[in-house]
């Protein structure tokens, strides 16, 4: 096999283990956040994890951030208030512009999804050695940053083109 049949063919099989991880994790991530203790939707998980990153943020941002309609988010925002882990807070130089935060309870249910998720994947990786575990965790960060360039050019180009860039919102949020 010459070499670009060979990195053809890893590069293939990498594609397919990199969706089957990705499917695994979303249905495993899914059982975390239903536990009785957690009791989130991947959407609210999301919506606490974007508003504890931004801090304050208006609802516009928030949508943008997490790429969720206004429509949809109000409804999952709402939901986050009732249960008392988001609140809602006037802008201090607009008081007609209402922002929302995270509120202490809402802190408190994001630690208990970031405790399990990491026991989670300390049952995961158990099975690693700890050379084979920063490996992994460098071969992972390659990966990562080749995701990352990949999206950044092709934010670039948008960009050049006159369009929104809705992911490079999410980075500096």
């Amino acid at each position: 096999m010459h070499e670009h049949d060979t990195r053809s063919h890893h590069t293939s099989a990498i594609d397919d283990i990199v969706r089957q991880i990705t499917w695994q994790s979303q249905k495993q991530l899914l059982q975390t956040l239903s536990r009785p203790e957690i009791n989130l939707t991947l959407p609210q998980m999301v919506t606490l994890f974007a508003i504890r990153e931004a801090g304050v943020c208006r609802m516009s941002e928030l949508a943008e951030i997490t790429q969720q309609s206004a429509g949809t988010l109000t409804g999952i925002v709402d939901r986050l208030i009732d249960e008392h882990l988001v609140g809602r807070v006037r802008d201090v130089e607009d008081r007609r512009v209402v922002q929302v935060m995270l509120t202490r309870q809402g802190e408190q249910r994001l630690a208990l999804v970031e405790a399990a998720r990491r026991a989670d994947m300390d049952r995961i990786l158990a099975r690693f050695s700890l050379e084979q575990l920063r490996d992994l965790e460098h071969l992972l960060q390659l990966l990562l940053d080749g995701i990352n360039e990949l999206i950044s050019d092709r934010d670039l180009a948008r960009t050049a083109n006159g369009q929104t860039n809705p992911s490079s919102l999410s980075r500096s949020a």
